[in-house]
């Protein structure tokens, strides 16, 4: 690579890590490693991306090329170069958002030998040593309850939303418990200040509640039940739109 184009590499990848739509973040990372296929930083952050549109197995072939072929030590970005680790630790991420336990696992324990003070990694190791203790010893068994009937005639007029971090967790399609996973190693999140926002401005509500329809509530345990559109319950969940 000659020293002009890694000059604008550099550029490229400098520019995707300002920019804040994913789509633009995207485009830079890409012409950054159509000059400079085995930057480290691009990488990562292109395989976070399709991660987070959850495209996993895309996201799992930027960490596969990170690993077996990019240099962790160099990069086009004076931001911090991921270690072997951090890398490690995403390539679980994603293994385990596919139901491919037994593989995150694996790859969460070589994170934690190449890093073993690490407590995020120690304690997502600890989660998938229990998720697939579970599959393989399953010992609960599911049971199906009743749901109560709803009332007629009766409209749902409360306003009683979930809590932010239950909200923060759909909109990164994760549990509450791994949101600190993806703070750990770089993972933009939805600011919590901007969900307080639209709750505090009833922006949400069961008007643009993904079970609402047509002013009745299709959630399974309320399904039927007339809704205001003004009202909102712990089971919202916002519309893809929003």
């Amino acid at each position: 690579m000659s020293k002009e184009e890694k000059s604008v590499s550099k550029r490229w990848t400098a520019q995707g890590i300002r920019e804040t739509d994913p789509d633009r973040k995207m485009h830079y990372f890409t012409l950054a490693l159509e000059l400079n296929p085995y930057d480290a930083v691009a990488l990562n952050q292109k395989g976070m991306l399709y991660h987070r549109k959850r495209e996993f197995e895309k996201a799992i072939g930027c960490y596969d090329r990170l690993l077996n072929t990019a240099d962790t030590s160099t990069g086009n970005s004076d931001v911090a170069k991921p270690g072997t680790a951090a890398v490690l630790y995403n390539k679980s991420l994603a293994l385990k958002c596919l139901g491919k336990n037994e593989a995150a696992l694996n790859f969460i324990k070589k994170a934690v030998r190449h890093d073993p003070d690490n407590e995020k990694l120690k304690k997502l190791e600890k989660q998938l040593l229990r998720l697939t203790e579970e599959t393989r010893n399953p010992t609960v068994k599911r049971v199906f309850t009743e749901p109560e009937k709803i009332p007629v005639n009766v409209i749902y007029n409360d306003w009683q939303p979930p809590g932010v971090m239950t909200l923060l967790a759909h909109a990164m399609n994760c549990s509450q418990s791994d949101i600190k996973y993806y703070k750990g190693f770089g993972e933009d999140l939805i600011k919590e200040k901007a969900i307080q926002d639209k709750l505090t401005r009833h922006v949400y509500s069961c008007a643009v509640c993904t079970f609402q329809h047509k002013n009745v509530c299709r959630h399974s345990e309320l399904k039927g039940m007339a809704v205001s559109a003004t009202a909102i319950c712990r089971r919202f969940r916002p519309k893809e739109s929003l």
